[in-house]
């Protein structure tokens, strides 16, 4: 109980060390949703470059599939 007393006595000190807890967690989570965000609109761009090179290599293969069958 006397616990729980020494809390009490100290209100201001304990409501001080809450609010610089929050605010820690306030900017950690700003810092990871930067990077969340700046690594998605990355890999958006690479999804999109690799996207481009796999329709380009399948038009390829389309190409030299249909230049090898004879004409009729």
């Amino acid at each position: 109980m006397k616990l729980v007393e020494k809390l009490m006595s100290k209100r201001g000190q304990v409501s001080m060390e809450i609010g610089i807890l929050v605010a820690a967690a306030v900017a950690v989570a700003a810092i990871v949703a930067y990077y969340y965000t700046t690594r998605v609109k990355e890999s958006m761009q690479n999804a999109g470059t690799q996207a481009n090179a796999t329709v380009n290599k399948l038009g390829e293969v389309a190409e030299n599939a249909t230049s090898k069958i004879p004409t009729i």
